[in-house]
């Protein structure tokens, strides 16, 4: 019964969104896998014929699916010269194997010490872990390599050095089965691939663009965190950027830039470097369908994508090293870039391209004349989305921060160390940034802020390790003291840390967010990695549902989630769905709304409803009430709650919450039925507010470990005589479940389940101690006893048998599992316990929460019952 909810982040939702595409996709256009063989055919002595991709070669069904931006160029044969090894700038010779996810690459190094790298072409891998192989999903996959062009680096090259960007120049060649690859020989001979000189300053020999050291990332966000003296050339890095934009390149994340000293020239150059994803292309219906879950499969058009979508993987990377450059800058290298990348330059760029290509590119070239001409706005939009809210970061010297609030929502911010110069020096805009947060990090720091104003931009001070004073002079509608000022006088143990979980789920993301420089938050009661904590996120609710008595039913809604300094997990989330049952034809509708504070476990969760789910029949009281079936036990009842809250989280999945509760309920008088001529006490209209307490606890077990996982939930509620209740009652339920990883092959889980209610003082009917349903007694309907108490308890053996590739990896498993529960009336149980046993088959994907049941049980009435997800 578990809600599968489609989310971002990582790679688990990526899985999910090429579910949508392969469950489609088997009835369309893939009907077999191509060969992976690349087709060649020698031309002379240095040069051969080859098909890039001959595997992306599709009909017409397949693109209009899947997209057939680039098939063309994949699948026409071009001529490339043979890369000699023996002579090739003096001679190559391979040291080191390399690249990503996706493709390997191979470095080789040249007499005079000089570097260059050998990248395929065409990926040969997914992001996809193993257990997808041999799958739909993974053919999918696999198959949009075809989205990016074969040789747009070279094109990008000629483009890249008019904009006065360092950048080394990709060329296509041939790797022959060449002997001196050596251990390298299996991966790499007889493979398309381009080669670029790597940017490296070697002890002896010619150093990449004569530079005099030349770092990576990595080490760049290591010296500019320590202190000031450690700068990037930052309008340099925005030209690059900006050119990434046109060119339409997604995969910028941090990893793919090196850092050049030339000369005497203190700042760090930037260096754009492996540019595989040049004019990037996701296309088809598919994709088209799968790009409003992931906005970065996008598409090069002559409008751009939002720039937001195309940066995913290093938007804090971009705010990091841009952060001192305000709006006329940027006009500035923008209009600069529209007068530098003319049409010539555009042409004999595309020109650049395998000569084949040519009756393909003159598209291509159209679509970058169309967007250098549009680079002015869309650069704009970028730069008011990176600037809502302005991250600055100090170093780990003793700085000092002068903050000056000025007329018309202006405020200047200066930063240096010791008697130096500003390192940072910025105008920030009003109608540009609504948040200003500055990062001091460690040292001995000091802040002044000036300026008395009407309006101003919010200011956080955010001190971090050492002895830091802050003074805040200004004033801002007569309020004194309105900057917000952390980590004032001595203070030590602020912690920084890489966040591993965020690294598992996505390496580059994670690098990425590294380059926005927050120390770890106080929440839960421990210290976590820090959250994300600006603009808002909206995820689809998707779920599928099975229960006795309402059958299957869906369930679609959207949350909306905003997020805030120090917010955790989020700053507001607002969440609506919409659930139909097919049996009996009934609707649900449910709001959820949850507000959270800055540094605080405490939030306000409020939820309503309107359902038709609560209750679905009614058997009378008592344990040994008939065995009776059919439409007569039905009831028709809608019911309507409203729960504001006051609740406090003691980790991400724990939480409990008090608040008032207001339902509203309408049972229909249908004469031939059973509820209507018994008129329980509820019937017909019911009306009644209270208190209701809430209370879940999850021991957070990681399903690849063989910790046990223990869950307990808890509600209790009080109505007092109001309304229509006409003598207060008390209720209370809950449950403890346990999940059990025993050592034995496979893996089997034992899941164990005991809960109940009990109610004191007289209830409505549709309060009752309920047994029946997946929650308590899954081969009775729904509701088949009712009481004023209740009992009951589940053990459940759940063991893994294999795993086998369809559309999704998909793991089979046995189950089996015993039932026992009752209910009390008056604290008398005729009848006993009720008891059920069953075993059969569980068909799931990665979430238990996806899985199909088919169970053959004891039950005469239903001796073969199948669910959708776990019963708990």
């Amino acid at each position: 019964m578990t809600e599968t909810r489609l989310v971002n982040g990582g790679h688990p939702f990526r899985a999910r969104t090429w579910l949508v595409l392969g469950a489609a996709l088997t009835c369309s256009a893939i009907s077999s896998a191509h060969a992976q063989n690349q087709l060649v055919r020698t031309v002379g002595g240095d040069s051969v014929i080859v098909i890039a991709g001959e595997n992306f070669k599709a009909g017409s069904l397949h693109r209009y699916f899947l997209g057939d931006e680039y098939r063309d160029f994949w699948t026409t044969p071009i001529k490339v010269p043979v890369l000699d090894l023996k002579t090739f700038h003096g001679g190559l010779t391979p040291v080191k194997e390399g690249g990503g996810m996706q493709a390997k690459s191979l470095r080789l190094i040249a007499p005079d010490s000089s570097e260059y790298v050998f990248r395929q072409v065409r990926k040969t891998k997914t992001f996809l872990g193993p257990e997808y192989d041999g799958t739909v999903i993974s053919y999918i996959v696999r198959d949009q390599g075809a989205a990016s062009h074969p040789a747009g680096a070279e094109a990008a090259a000629p483009m890249v050095r008019a904009a006065d960007v360092l950048h080394p120049s990709p060329k296509l060649f041939w790797m022959p089965d060449d002997p001196l690859l050596g251990k390298f020989r299996k991966d790499f001979a007889g493979i398309l691939g381009m080669v670029e000189e790597y940017p490296s300053v070697p002890k002896k020999g010619r150093a990449f663009a004569d530079a005099e050291k030349i770092i990576d990332s990595q080490d760049l966000l290591e010296d500019i965190n320590k202190d000031s003296k450690n700068l990037v050339d930052a309008r340099d890095f925005l030209t690059a950027r900006m050119m990434d934009l046109l060119l339409g390149d997604n995969d910028r994340h941090p990893d793919q830039w090196m850092w050049a000293r030339l000369g005497k020239k203190d700042a760090w150059e930037p260096i754009p470097r492996d540019r595989d994803k040049v004019f990037v292309s996701y296309e088809g219906l598919f994709l088209t369908m799968a790009r409003y879950m992931v906005p970065s499969l996008v598409t090069f058009r002559s409008k751009y994508p939002d720039p937001n979508a195309l940066f995913a993987n290093a938007g804090e990377f971009d705010r990091r090293l841009l952060q001192s450059l305000d709006k006329a800058v940027w006009d500035s290298v923008a209009t600069s870039l529209m007068q530098r990348i003319t049409d010539p330059v555009i042409d004999n760029a595309v020109r650049a391209m395998p000569p084949e290509y040519a009756p393909y590119s003159p598209e291509i070239a159209r679509r970058l004349k169309a967007r250098r001409d549009g680079l002015r706005d869309v650069a704009d939009k970028y730069y008011f989305d990176l600037w809502e809210t302005a991250d600055v970061h100090g170093t780990d010297a003793d700085d000092q921060a002068t903050i000056v609030r000025s007329a018309d929502g202006i405020v200047d911010v200066r930063i240096q160390s010791g008697n130096d110069a500003p390192y940072f020096a910025r105008r920030f805009n009003r109608a540009e940034t609504n948040e200003i947060r500055i990062y001091l990090h460690g040292g001995d720091d000091r802040a002044k802020i000036e300026g008395n104003v009407r309006h101003s931009i919010k200011v956080r001070i955010i001190g971090g390790n050492g002895n830091n004073s802050f003074v805040d002079l200004s004033t801002v509608g007569g309020k004194r003291n309105p900057t917000r000022l952390y980590d004032a006088g001595a203070v030590q143990n602020v912690k920084y840390a890489k966040d591993t979980v965020d690294e598992k789920i996505n390496i580059d993301n994670a690098f990425n967010h590294s380059f926005n420089r927050r120390p770890w938050t106080h929440n839960y009661g421990t210290l976590i990695p820090p959250q994300r904590d600006r603009g808002s996120s909206l995820r689809p609710v998707v779920g599928i549902h099975s229960q006795r008595g309402l059958g299957i039913y869906p369930v679609l809604g959207v949350a909306r989630y905003s997020y805030g300094f120090q917010k955790v997990p989020y700053s507001t989330m607002r969440e609506a769905d919409l659930s139909y049952a097919t049996g009996g034809n009934r609707l649900r509708i449910r709001s959820a709304y949850d507000k959270r504070f800055s540094d605080s476990d405490t939030h306000i969760p409020i939820t309503a409803y309107m359902s038709q789910f609560e209750v679905v029949q009614f058997h009378g009281f008592g344990n040994d009430v008939a065995d009776l079936r059919g439409r007569f036990y039905d009831v028709k009842q809608r019911q309507w709650q409203f729960n504001p809250a006051i609740g406090r989280s003691f980790s991400p999945v724990s939480d409990i919450s008090l608040g008032p509760i207001v339902r509203y309920t309408t049972t229909d008088s249908i004469g031939n039925r059973f509820i209507a001529q018994q008129r329980p006490y509820g019937f017909t209209k019911f009306g009644q507010a209270g208190l209701h307490l809430k209370v879940h606890l999850d021991s957070r077990y990681y399903p690849d470990t063989m910790k046990p996982r223990v869950v307990v939930d808890l509600a209790g509620s009080g109505f007092p005589g109001f309304w229509d209740v006409d003598k207060p009652y008390e209720s209370l339920d809950g449950s403890i479940v346990g999940f059990f990883t025993l050592p034995a092959p496979k893996k089997p889980v034992l899941a164990l389940r005991a809960g109940g209610k009990k109610l004191w003082g007289p209830f409505p009917y549709f309060d009752a101690a309920f047994l029946g349903g997946s929650e308590t007694f899954r081969t009775e309907e729904k509701q088949r006893y009712a009481g004023d108490a209740s009992a009951y308890g589940t053990a459940e053996l759940r063991v893994p048998i294999a795993k086998f590739p369809f559309i999704l990896p998909l793991d089979v498993g046995a189950l089996g599992f015993y039932d026992a529960g009752r209910v009390y009336l008056n604290g008398q149980s005729p009848g006993g316990w009720h008891t059920a046993a069953g075993g059969g088959l569980w068909v799931g994907y990665v979430n238990p929460g996806t899985n199909v049941n088919v169970l053959y049980t004891n039950n005469r009435q239903h001796k073969v019952i199948s669910t959708f997800g776990f019963a708990f």
